[in-house]
C-alpha cells in the first residue's frame, strides 16, 4: 500500500494534532449557552413554521441505557438490566412526544418528518413491549409511510433474526451496526466481546432493509495496522452500504470507564494515520467512495448519490443525502436543530423526567446564531462535504467580498497552501489529499468562537 503522503508528513501530523471540535454542530456544543429552556425552544419552533408550515425535519430519539458498559464509549448512555427502568424511560419518550404533539396542534401543522433515528446507548436493547409503545406513540403523528429513511442503531448483541424481522414489520429500513472491530483481542480490550458469526447470521436478513450501515472505530487499544486491515478485509466481504470510520478519542478525564483502557495500548498516532490511510485504500479499491471526513459509501448508497448531487449535508449523527436540515430530539441529551437555532435536552435522567412531569420539553441549553455564525456554519459544511469552498458562491448567498470578511483566515490558508493541504485559485480552496488528513483543522480557522475545546459531554458540567 501507498501511504507515502502519511509517512513523509510525520511533522505535519504531530503539528496538527490538537483539541478541537470535529464540527458536527457549528457552533460546537461546548459554547451553546444554558440560558436556554422550554420557552425559547417553543418560540423557535414557531418562528420557523410561521415561515414554512412544511418545513422538512428529521426526529432523533435517544434512548438512554445499554445492556452492559463498553470501556471506548462516549456516548450518553446508563448501564441497566432493569426492565423497569428500560419501561419508565420508553413512557417518559413518548410523554415528550406528546408534548410535541400538544405544540404542532396548537399551531395547526402537521409536521412533514422525512427520516427517523433512533439512538443512544442502544435502542436494540429495548424490549417489543416498549418498542411497540413508542412506535404506537409515533403511529398517532407521523405517517411512517412517507418517511424516507427509519433506521435504528443495533448492538448485534442485544438482537436476533427474529428481531430484525420485527424491526422490518415494525417500518425500519435501515440498520446500522455497532461492529467497532472484529478481532477478538481488540474487542476483549474494550469489553465488547462480538463474534464475527453473530454479525453474519444478522446479516441473512439485510435483504428486508435499503441500507446496511457498520460503526468501525480506529485508534483503540491493542489495534495493529495488520488486525485492522484484518478487520477491513472482513467488513468488506460483509459488505455494507455505507461505514463509519471513527477514530477513537480517548477521555478518561470525563470518561470514567475509559479509565479501564491502559494508555500505553492505544496505537501511536502515526500508526493512527496509517490505519485510516491503510482503510481508505483498501475500501475505494473494493468500490467504496470517501464521503466527508469519517464515512465510505457504496455507488448506490444515497450519500454517494447526495455528494454527486450537491445535496449531502453533515449533523450530529454524521452524513445526511439532505431530506432535511433540520432535527427535532427527544430523549436525555437529544440535540434539536431548527432555523437558526440549537437546543440540547438535559443529561440527567432525574432532571429529564420531572422537566416532563411539568410539561416541559427538557430543554437545559441551546444557542442562536448569528449572521456570521450562519456564513461559519455553512463554509464549515461545506469543507466537511465536499473537500473544497466556493468563494464566489459564498459571495452571492451572503451578498460579501470574501476576501475582505475573510481576512484573518486568509492568511491562515496561506500557511495550509505552504504545507500542501489546500490549493487556492481566487475562487475556490480544495482540499488535496494529504489536507483530507486535517478537515478540521482548516475549519478550525474559519471558527472565531473557538475557545478552550470542551468536549460536548465535559461543557455539561
Amino acid at each position: 500500500m501507498n501511504n507515502s503522503l502519511v509517512i513523509s508528513n510525520e511533522w505535519l501530523f504531530n503539528k496538527y494534532n490538537v483539541p478541537g471540535s470535529y464540527y458536527t454542530a457549528y457552533p460546537p456544543t461546548g459554547v451553546w449557552s444554558k440560558g436556554f429552556d422550554h420557552y425559547h425552544y417553543i418560540g423557535a419552533l414557531k418562528e420557523a413554521f410561521s415561515k414554512r408550515l412544511d418545513l422538512p425535519l428529521q426526529l432523533y430519539i435517544h434512548f438512554p441505557f445499554c445492556k452492559t458498559q463498553c470501556w471506548y464509549c462516549q456516548c450518553i448512555q446508563v448501564i441497566t438490566k432493569s426492565e423497569t427502568k428500560i419501561k419508565k424511560s420508553v413512557e417518559y419518550l413518548t410523554k415528550e412526544i406528546d408534548l410535541l404533539i400538544n405544540f404542532f396542534n396548537s399551531i395547526g401543522v402537521a409536521p412533514n418528518f422525512k427520516e427517523i433515528h433512533l439512538g443512544g446507548g442502544s435502542p436494540s436493547y429495548m424490549g417489543e413491549e416498549e418498542f411497540d409503545m413508542l412506535i404506537n406513540k409515533l403511529l398517532s403523528f407521523i405517517n411512517i409511510n412517507n418517511l424516507s429513511e427509519f433506521a435504528i442503531e443495533i448492538d448485534p448483541r442485544t438482537v436476533s433474526k427474529e428481531k430484525m424481522k420485527y424491526y422490518h414489520g415494525k417500518g425500519i429500513n435501515r440498520i446500522s451496526f455497532g461492529i467497532q472491530d472484529l478481532d477478538p483481542v481488540v474487542q476483549g480490550a474494550i469489553n465488547r466481546i462480538q463474534p464475527i458469526e453473530l454479525v453474519e447470521e444478522l446479516l441473512e436478513t439485510r435483504g428486508l432493509f435499503s441500507c446496511v450501515n457498520f460503526d468501525l472505530i480506529y485508534g483503540l487499544p491493542l489495534q495493529t495496522r495488520e488486525s485492522f486491515k484484518s478487520t477491513i478485509d472482513k467488513v468488506i466481504k460483509l459488505s455494507p452500504d455505507r461505514i463509519d470510520l471513527s477514530i477513537f478519542g480517548y477521555r478518561p478525564d470525563i470518561f470514567k470507564h475509559n479509565r479501564l483502557i491502559e494508555k500505553s495500548t492505544l496505537p501511536s498516532l502515526i500508526d493512527s494515520k496509517l490505519m485510516w490511510d491503510d482503510s481508505r485504500i483498501n475500501l475505494e479499491a473494493h468500490g467504496y467512495k470517501r464521503i466527508g471526513m469519517d464515512h465510505f459509501a457504496k455507488c448506490t448508497d444515497a450519500l454517494t448519490i447526495a455528494k454527486k448531487n450537491k445535496t449531502l449535508f453533515r449533523n450530529p449523527l454524521g452524513y445526511s443525502p439532505g431530506r432535511f436540515h433540520d432535527t427535532v430530539s427527544i430523549g436525555p441529551s437529544g440535540m434539536t436543530k431548527i432555523a437558526d437555532y440549537y437546543f440540547q435536552n438535559t443529561y440527567m435522567l432525574p432532571d429529564y423526567y420531572s422537566a416532563i412531569d411539568e410539561d416541559l420539553l427538557p430543554v437545559f441549553r441551546g444557542y442562536r446564531l448569528s449572521e456570521d455564525d450562519l456564513i461559519r456554519r455553512d463554509i464549515i459544511n461545506q469543507l466537511m462535504t465536499y473537500d473544497q469552498l466556493d468563494f464566489s458562491e459564498l459571495e452571492q448567498k451572503y451578498v460579501i467580498n470574501f476576501n475582505q470578511y475573510f481576512r484573518r483566515e486568509i492568511d491562515l490558508l496561506s500557511t495550509f497552501v505552504k504545507e500542501g493541504i489546500l490549493d487556492v485559485s481566487d475562487n475556490m480552496a480544495t482540499v488535496t489529499p494529504l489536507g483530507s488528513f486535517f478537515l478540521r483543522n482548516i475549519c478550525m480557522a474559519f471558527d472565531n468562537l473557538r475557545k478552550d475545546y470542551r468536549h460536548n459531554a465535559e461543557s455539561v458540567a
